[in-house]
């Protein structure tokens, strides 16, 4: 994966990545070359390149000075590991990456014990989803799989399902967000898929009281996470 910018990189580094390659502007006033080579392990190349040779391998209008080559976390569900009570969110067919990287982003900030894609080709390494958690997405414990792996998953381990859905029975504010609970989001157009129903599903909803009926989902999932960060916090679960 392509990292790019010296906050994303330094904390990738803070949390394990391992970098293959760093490249650096090598512009006076960036001033960051001794930072960077204490920053990083004795067997990272560095390269330093002129501004003009460095602006060709940014990504899109990014500005910055830094960007790195690094080996790929895994996002295999099998080798996910969590503690309980768990505080997971799943993501079910989200296509956006910047609004992946904005919900990461929050999840880091509310405890959230794991980030989970179901049923999406989105890359949690986009370099949009990296730009948009701000690094985060480095140390959130992440995976992605089949609705139904999720759905199993979740059930070995006694996690209760929260499906966000327009119509959901119980109002967000009314619900129970402490314990070992999972809260399931769906597509950016089109909701959660039929596969998030069923009894052991407890659909919720975001009261509205204007014109709109539903909110982006990185603002639907920061508007759930705080709320379920406010009740598990009055537990001591937090």
């Amino acid at each position: 994966m392509i990292v790019f910018g010296w906050r994303e990189v330094s904390r990738a580094l803070k949390c394990g990545i391992e970098f293959d390659e760093i490249f650096i502007d090598e512009s006076p006033r960036h001033g960051l070359v001794r930072v960077i080579q204490e920053s990083v392990p004795a067997d990272t190349r560095l390269l330093m390149l002129s501004n003009e040779v460095f602006s060709k391998v940014m990504f899109g209008e990014r500005e910055g000075s830094v960007v790195g080559v690094a080996r790929r976390p895994s996002t295999e569900l099998s080798e996910l590991s969590i503690e309980q009570p768990a505080f997971v969110l799943v993501l079910q067919a989200i296509e956006k990456p910047g609004n992946l990287g904005a919900v990461i982003r929050t999840a880091d900030a509310c405890g959230v014990s794991a980030v989970l894609l179901a049923d999406t080709s989105t890359d949690f390494f986009h370099p949009n989803s990296i730009r948009a958690s701000t690094g985060a997405v480095f140390g959130m414990p992440v995976a992605a799989a089949s609705s139904s792996e999720i759905q199993s998953w979740l059930i070995e381990r006694t996690i209760r399902v929260l499906a966000a859905r327009v119509e959901g029975a119980v109002d967000l504010f009314a619900a129970d967000l402490t314990g070992s609970i999972a809260i399931v989001l769906g597509n950016e157009a089109k909701g959660l898929d039929h596969q998030w129903t069923g009894r052991e599903i407890q659909p919720i909803h975001l009261p509205m009281v204007g014109l709109a009926d539903s909110l982006n989902v990185s603002v639907t999932a920061s508007v759930m996470m705080f709320e379920a960060l406010r009740q598990r916090n009055n537990k001591g679960q937090n």
